[in-house]
This record gives structure tokens, sequence and C-alpha cells, in this order.
């Protein structure tokens, strides 16, 4: 048997410990390279950071058009401001109002992107949003999904609902204006109503000249007289005004085109 001196023990020692190092590391990057080849997917924010689902949604039929509006939230699901919320998403599904399920299918066609600043073509209000939907045909239904939408494009939990569309209202007519001081007096006719319709009231709408008319009216509930005196107004600025009936056939309450306008200025 061959007998090592003392610094040949050492030498073989040190070598062992050597190649013993040298095969740790060969091993972890072995370990590290075929980690690194596993596909990486996007990297997702977390289900609590996303915003809660739009609230206090409405859609309601306005001539031959839907106006749908919600409520902007305020927090994500965890509780924490919703500060990346950046604006909103819709959605829309067309179904046969006769015979099928509204609710059977999700919404897919993407017809809006509202910026939650911005959100043109609706209009902001408060902590409220509106929208139009100018492509609606009689007897169809429509769904609608309404999606939050974060930095980066991150889609929040959907709000929905849905209408059938159905022949308008007839309108009021006769609308007249006459003005007075910081002040207009609006009237108008009753709309004449057959069948099972039954009236609600009444929907005032005022612009300035040579601006779009807002989404919602001057009243906040439906008007239940056929005039109005119109006060707070600025002398020497022109106003066009329109109105329109609110009408109840069977369960649901139909708005009717807008009267043609009439212009004004308060002197």
């Amino acid at each position: 048997m061959k007998i090592f001196t003392a610094s040949q023990r050492s030498r073989f020692i040190s070598h062992c410990v050597r190649r013993s190092a040298f095969s740790i590391m060969i091993s972890l990057m072995l370990i590290m390279m075929i980690t690194a080849c596993g596909k990486k997917g996007p990297v997702r924010p977390k289900l609590g950071s996303l915003p809660m689902a739009p609230e206090k949604v409405t859609l309601q039929q306005q001539g031959n058009l839907f106006l749908l509006g919600w409520t902007i939230p305020s927090t994500n699901q965890d509780g924490s401001d919703a500060e990346e919320l950046t604006g909103f998403r819709i959605k829309r599904l067309s179904y046969d109002a006769t015979d099928d399920c509204p609710t059977c299918r999700d919404p897919l066609d993407e017809v809006a992107d509202l910026d939650l600043g911005y959100p043109t073509p609706g209009q902001r209000i408060g902590n409220r949003i509106y929208w139009r939907d100018l492509d609606i045909r009689i007897g169809i239904g429509y769904r609608y999904a309404i999606v939050p939408l974060t930095v980066g494009g991150q889609e929040g939990p959907a709000a929905t609902v849905h209408l059938a569309a159905q022949t308008p209202p007839p309108p009021p007519t006769a609308l007249q204006v006459e003005a007075g001081n910081a002040q207009v007096a609006v009237q108008w006719i009753a709309p004449a109503l057959s069948g099972e319709m039954k009236l609600v009231g009444y929907n005032l709408y005022r612009r300035q000249a040579k601006r779009p008319f807002p989404i919602v009216p001057v009243n906040s509930d439906p008007l239940q007289e056929t005039h109005l005196l119109d006060r707070g107004l600025d002398n020497g600025r022109a106003y066009e005004y329109r109105v329109s009936s609110l009408i109840r056939i069977g369960d649901q309450v139909l708005e009717s085109m807008a009267s043609p306008g009439a212009l004004v200025t308060p002197q």
C-alpha cells in the first residue's frame, strides 16, 4: 500500500475539494438553464388590485337610441382606492327579443372605449358616465357589458344589463319659448296616446346655442306639467330647448324622440 506524505495528503484533499466545488457549480448552472427554458407568461396583477364592477347601471331607450349610464367605482376588490382605473370598455350582444335568451351568452363585440377623464363620445357628469348607442333596431334586444380598464389595459369585472328596443312613443308638439329677465318660459302640448300607453311625464333639454345638447335633462324627475319657468339664465346668451315625453308601455318606460328645438335669448 502506497503511503502519502503530509504534503501529498494536503494536495490530494485540496484537489478533491476543488473538484467537488466545480461539480456543484456545474449542477447549479444546469438547473438554472433548464428553469430558464420554461415559457414565461405575462405578469398578471393580483385579483384584489382590480377595480370593483360599475354600480347603479341604467339602460333606457331615448327615441331611436339607447342611453347607458353607470357610476364610476372608487375602490378595488381588496378595498384599496381604484387609483389605476383609466376608463371603460363597452361590449355588446344582440339577440332576438321574441324568443332568444339575453343572458345565455356574454357580450363580446367591443363597441366603445371611453377614457375616464374625457369619455368621448360619452359624457361624464360627476361620478357617472353616460354613453349613447345609436345603432339599434326595433324588435332586437341588446345586452351590454361595462368593463373597467386599468393601466396597461387590464380588464376588471364587468357589470351587465339588457333591454329590447321598441317603437318609440309620440313626442310633445308645439314647443314655445318666451324670453324674460334671466329666465325663459317654456310650454308645449301633450302627445296623443293610444292603447296601453300611459304618460309618465316629460324631459326638458337645454343647451347654449351651437353647443351639443347634454345627455341628461334639466329636470331631475319627470315633469308633470306642460310648462316650465327656467330661471337663473344669462341675459344676452342664446339658448335652445327641446322636450320629450316619457311613456309607460307594459313594464317599460320609453322616451320619445325630442321635439324640434326652439331658440330664445333672455333679456
